[in-house]
């Protein structure tokens, strides 16, 4: 008689009928607990060293981010002026799509924004548009400052994608409350808002800068612009958008034309950070004058009353620009 021998029975790792021994449930368990614990620890490791994984691929660590995050700002009291003229133009910049003017009374604590119709007519009998055509923004600037007898302390002139790129380097979009809906294309560019308050990308937020289509008076479309200006002002003109980093400032300032340097920036740092870290009032003004003609031919001539607004706007009394 035969002696029976017994069996001894195995469970395979990835039998789906018999399913996992004991043994291997405690190995699966183990490595599921040591995988979970290296990415945990790699989790903390991260945010100790670098802050965030953004920092990381950055190659910025906690010391210099927190570095920058507590540094305190010694915020000294500034007085003066400063003014601005901004131009927004064509992709081969030989047309002129916008000219702003802000104006930052640093005395008083007002800063004022302005939109300048392109049909502006200067003493020559040319306008703006045309002046540009024949000398860029440094022309228009010549122009301005002997119609309206101020003084721009800096210049800012960028094509549309050039404004994009700058802004991006700043943030995501600009919060604004549109007056009303809008559907409207020409050959360069389409807008398509409802009405009410929303972020608006800063392709659409550019595209509105030219917009002139708005319902209202003929002065409704200055008057738009400059709010949208006013707007960006108001939401990254803030100390933690001003920097004493003199390589950010430059890649920034790359996409813009400007007269102004990097020593001059930094000159002027004083002056910036009282700017982002002190309550302005901030004003729109509506350029008084009056339309003529039609079509290509029409032009925009600014009243007595317009042209002493904007002075007085942009200028300081007399005893206070001696001192």
């Amino acid at each position: 008689m035969k002696r029976k021998t017994r069996k001894s029975s195995t469970t395979s790792f990835n039998d789906p009928q018999k399913g996992f021994d004991p043994t291997s449930k405690r190995i699966v368990f183990s490595l599921l607990i040591l995988i979970v614990a290296v990415m945990i620890g790699t989790y903390f490791f991260i945010d100790y060293k670098y802050g965030s994984f953004s920092n990381m691929f950055l190659g910025e660590t906690t010391e210099t981010t927190t570095e920058e995050e507590t540094q305190k700002i010694e915020i000294k009291n500034v007085d003066g002026k400063k003014n601005a003229l901004i131009a927004v133009t064509s992709p081969g910049e030989n047309e002129v799509y916008n000219i702003f003017m802000v104006g930052i009374n640093m005395s008083d604590n007002v800063s004022s924004f302005v939109s300048i119709p392109l049909q502006t007519v200067d003493a020559g009998g040319n306008t703006l548009k045309e002046e540009f055509a024949m000398g860029g923004v440094s022309q228009i600037e010549y122009v301005l400052e002997r119609m309206l007898d101020i003084d721009f302390d800096l210049t800012l002139c960028a094509t549309q994608n050039g404004y994009k790129f700058f802004l991006t380097e700043l943030g995501k979009g600009i919060e604004f409350d549109v007056p009303q809906d809008l559907q409207f294309s020409t050959t360069n560019y389409t807008v398509s808002l409802k009405a009410g308050k929303q972020e608006l990308s800063f392709d659409t937020f550019v595209k509105l800068m030219l917009f002139d289509e708005w319902s209202g008076e003929a002065d409704a479309t200055y008057t738009m612009q400059a709010q949208l200006l006013k707007a960006l002002y108001e939401q990254y003109f803030k100390p933690k958008y001003i920097t004493r980093d003199v390589d950010k400032f430059t890649y920034r300032m790359k996409y813009i034309k400007s007269d102004v340097s990097s020593e001059d920036y930094v000159n002027d740092l004083d002056a910036l950070e009282y700017i982002a870290a002190t309550k302005f009032k901030l004003q729109v003004l509506t350029p008084q004058g009056s339309f003529a003609g039609s079509g290509d031919k029409e032009k925009f001539t600014l009243s007595k009353g317009g042209i002493a607004q904007i002075n007085s706007a942009f200028t300081l009394p007399p005893a206070e620009e001696k001192e």
